[in-house]
């Protein structure tokens, strides 16, 4: 299944998807160790800091920092916002590439870092 997911460079209204598990470990191509994915029905809102990080918003109050694999300018110097094309349902760290709206530029996503829990009573 194929689904795209957009982004957003400021604050603007957050994309609202619906619901299953928010974050899931997978086993990374190199063997048994732990690789970050998030399920983007789970996914309330992102937004690029700066052309290296993004923030990724879910429904259960968690925050994940995404530091991309290498710099994204056009991501800050358009202002249009981006869109993931999600396969497998799952935005997965080190393989999910996404494209900066105004310019088509291709960017991968690096490793995530969650920066806040969830909120209490999810």
């Amino acid at each position: 299944m194929r689904k795209a997911l957009y982004g957003a460079v400021a604050v603007i209204p957050a994309l609202v998807l619906s619901a299953a598990l928010p974050v899931q470990a997978q086993n990374g191509p190199a063997g048994p160790s732990s690789t970050v994915c998030l399920d983007p029905q789970y996914i309330v809102g992102t937004q690029a800091v700066n052309a290296r990080t993004l923030l990724f918003r879910m429904k259960n109050g968690e925050v994940w920092r995404n530091d991309l694999a290498r710099p994204c300018p056009d991501l800050m110097s358009t202002g249009s916002g981006f869109t993931h094309m999600v396969h497998n349902d799952r935005i997965c760290a080190n393989t999910q590439e996404f494209e900066v709206n105004a310019t088509g530029m291709v960017c991968r996503l690096g490793e995530f870092t969650r920066v806040s829990g969830p909120r209490n009573g999810y």
